[in-house]
């Protein structure tokens, strides 16, 4: 009754475009009904329905909002769905009530006759004996053994008949996640290339070439010893202290693969770690019950330490909060600072790799950073 009452004035308005907003309204009002089917029927009669739209971009405007859940079938699907439900209703509770007093009346047939109370019913229960009615009411026992049956039987077909419209097509579902997983193993691969590309450069840029100015070092140092052991002594000194800066850009760079305090100590260590080393006061909120696994801890923690560096380096901003809690069966990692915003996840930028590293765990990264306002980088995994 409110959706057709909504639709025909909204569409019989619409052309002084007063309709238009009530059109819109009513389409809100049917997804809403249909999301109280979903809740109903998963409680009633034991189904997994989720919902099936098409997720809405965080900050999307409100207009592309509208434009986006108008281009989803599933909105339509929902509304025919809403549409039968009034007649198949119906239909239901016809044949429940039927189903259930027919018998409970054949049952009760011997109380009646013997009885003799007045009968409002068929003229030919007046000429039955007490062997017809008895028979009558065994009729009537079968009836009721059968009707959880038939009442399953309904029970079910209206479950079906709600997966096929309120849920998600199994086919498309699973050809999506084909896609999915076929997009997350390249970005597996790719962030594995660039992790050792990276690695071989650091190497060559920084621990390579203090091990060489080593060598160089003490084999000069070796061909002075006897000649002018004040100079060799000197060349042994600047060697030790080349061989310090050496171990110092290796264990920055082992830092860089994997932290060992991550792996002792745990992903609330590691973060605290990060920003002790932070160049702006950032405060640390882990609440974690529980390690979880290495691949996860390992992402979470790039996560904070790009978005960290970020921040030092382009947000201007005085302060940062990490946040890092359970939500369900996923992880949530969240930096925010109040600097000045306009981040974005361009390609080849640190945000990007971060995504492709998120997305190869199935997770999600995403930026809310608008222009001098606060930042927020926000990634979900998946612990499951």
């Amino acid at each position: 009754v409110v959706l057709v009452t909504l639709l025909s004035a909204g569409g019989g308005l619409a052309v002084t475009l007063i309709g238009l907003p009530i059109l819109v309204g009513t389409m809100y009002a049917w997804i809403g009904g249909a999301k109280a089917e979903r809740w109903r029927v998963n409680g009633l009669l034991g189904t997994q329905i989720r919902d099936p739209y098409t997720p809405i971009p965080v900050g999307s405007s409100f207009w592309r909002h509208i434009w986006l859940r108008l281009k989803d079938g599933h909105t339509w699907l929902d509304l025919l769905y809403l549409f039968l439900l009034f007649p198949i209703g119906l239909a239901e509770f016809v044949i429940a009530t039927v189903l259930i007093s027919v018998p409970l009346q054949l049952i009760t047939t011997p109380i009646w006759f013997w009885t003799d109370i007045l009968w409002v019913g068929p003229d030919w229960f007046w000429n039955i004996g007490p062997f017809e009615a008895v028979g009558l009411a065994i009729v009537g026992v079968v009836l009721l053994m059968l009707l959880p049956y038939v009442l399953v039987g309904i029970g079910r077909g209206h479950a079906q008949l709600a997966k096929a419209l309120l849920g998600t097509n199994r086919e498309a579902e699973l050809t999506e996640r084909v896609d999915q997983l076929t997009v997350s193993r390249t970005q597996a691969v790719d962030v594995s290339l660039s992790e050792r590309r990276r690695i071989e450069r650091d190497l060559h840029d920084g621990a390579q070439q203090q091990l060489v100015k080593l060598a160089m070092d003490l084999g000069m140092a070796r061909e002075k010893m006897e000649s002018a052991p004040e100079a060799a002594q000197a060349l042994v000194v600047e060697a030790h202290e080349e061989s310090k800066r050496a171990l110092v850009e290796i264990r920055n760079l082992v830092r860089g693969i994997h932290p060992a305090v991550l792996t002792d100590r745990g992903l609330d260590a590691a973060v605290s770690a990060l920003a002790g080393r932070s160049t702006i006061p950032v405060s640390v909120d882990v609440r974690l019950d529980e390690r979880q696994s290495e691949a996860i801890e390992s992402a979470a923690y790039f996560v904070v330490a790009e978005a960290l560096t970020n921040v030092s380096r382009h947000s201007q901003a005085e302060e940062a909060l990490v946040r890092i809690y359970r939500l369900g069966n996923r992880l949530l990692i969240e930096v925010i600072d109040n600097g000045i915003g306009g981040a974005t996840i361009g390609t080849g930028t640190g945000l990007a790799g971060l995504a492709d590293r998120v997305g190869a765990l199935d997770g999600r990264l995403t930026v809310d950073s608008p222009a001098g306002g606060p930042t927020t980088v926000r990634a979900e995994l998946p612990l499951s």
